[in-house]
């Protein structure tokens, strides 16, 4: 089976699963920002079946410089500001964009990842593109317990993550 093959079929394995239970989910991010103690997080705004992380970015948002995602043309930059809903129905910031270097901390919305910080993303590409021209910060997926499998299909242009948090717990890829 090709990757791209592969890849579609768990996406929808996962999405047909969904959603599922995000309680826990901000404690653990609460940790995970202590043991980090970023200056600045990229968070994001989740939708309706996406891990909810929006209790944790409201204390967040008290505390540090919380930037959120946005598309421009087929990339994504991170900016503070007003909340507003874009052409695509997302929540996106209005401020000016940020330097991708003041980033130190970025929670990566994805629908699988593995033990070895590989992500499954939607498939648009949005944040391989950013994470691409990043200056590496620490990036952590965040998923649902049931959406961490011992592998999942990935493609040279897939950007692998450095840790992933869950409702139950946290933790950083050995391997990176």
């Amino acid at each position: 089976m090709d990757l791209s093959k592969a890849k579609a079929e768990l996406r929808k394995k996962v999405l047909d699963a969904r959603p599922g239970n995000s309680g826990g989910l901000s404690q653990q991010l609460v940790q995970l920002v202590q043991a980090f103690e970023p200056t600045t997080l990229a968070s994001y705004i989740p939708l309706a079946n996406e891990p909810d992380v929006g209790e944790f970015n409201r204390q967040a948002d008290k505390d540090l410089n919380l930037v959120f995602p946005r598309i421009v043309g087929d990339s994504l930059e991170f900016a503070s500001g007003t909340l507003v809903s874009s052409a695509l129905g997302l929540m996106e910031p209005t401020g000016d964009a940020i330097a991708n270097d003041t980033l130190d901390l970025i929670l990566v919305p994805a629908l699988a990842v593995d033990r070895s910080g590989n992500r499954l993303g939607k498939g648009k590409g949005f944040y391989d593109r950013f994470l691409a021209e990043c200056n590496h910060p620490k990036l952590i997926a965040v998923v649902f317990d049931d959406e961490v499998f011992d592998s999942i299909p990935t493609e040279p242009f897939d950007k692998p993550v450095d840790g992933v948090v869950t409702p139950s717990g946290w933790w950083l890829v050995q391997s990176r």
